[in-house]
């Protein structure tokens, strides 16, 4: 009897890094919404900037822009988005406080340019300052990451369950 509970335990043993590792081999969804850019930028008359951001696949960005009223509103405040050949999205935000924006994007790299001019003038410093939040949000979970897990718990049961049964004694018994 002692035996055949070794037996089993070594199965039992060497199916345990067999389960772990089909887990960890499984493809890994992503999170709900990732963060792409966030900045906070200081303008000093009329200034422009260019960002990079990647999505990692076809979904949803959102833009947050924000002029934050110090050291004085901007009078000019506007957003363009493009990948290399096409212009995606273009707002302004002049005047506002606060604009959100979306649009959707396939995979790949894309531009973020932000223009922005302080106001001057009657004590003014020409100074502004404003912020930029982008999120990008996944078009759907992948399937193939559930499909892995899901064939990787079913081989786990077969495994456990083969391993645990009780084996079968073959042979005459003596009379």
């Amino acid at each position: 009897m002692k035996t055949i509970l070794t037996l089993r335990s070594r199965k039992i043993a060497l199916l345990a890094p067999l389960m772990l590792t089909g887990l960890t081999a499984a493809p890994h969804a992503w999170a709900d919404s990732i963060e792409l850019l966030a900045q906070t930028t200081l303008v000093n008359g009329t200034e422009a900037t260019t960002d990079t951001f990647f999505a990692p696949t076809a979904g949803k960005v959102t833009v947050k822009l924000t002029d934050t009223g110090w050291s004085s509103p901007l009078t000019a405040l506007s957003f363009t988005a493009s990948s290399g050949n096409q212009v995606l999205s273009s707002f302004k935000a002049g005047g506002m406080d606060s604009v959100q924006y979306t649009f959707n994007v396939g995979p790949g790299a894309y531009f973020a340019n932000i223009m922005a001019t302080a106001a001057t003038g009657n004590g003014l410093l020409g100074l502004g300052l404003y912020s930029l939040n982008m999120s990008f949000t996944p078009s759907a979970v992948p399937l193939p990451s559930t499909g892995w897990l899901l064939l990787t718990g079913l081989f786990a049961l077969i495994g456990v369950a083969r391993a645990a049964r009780p084996t079968e004694f073959m042979g005459t018994a003596a009379a």
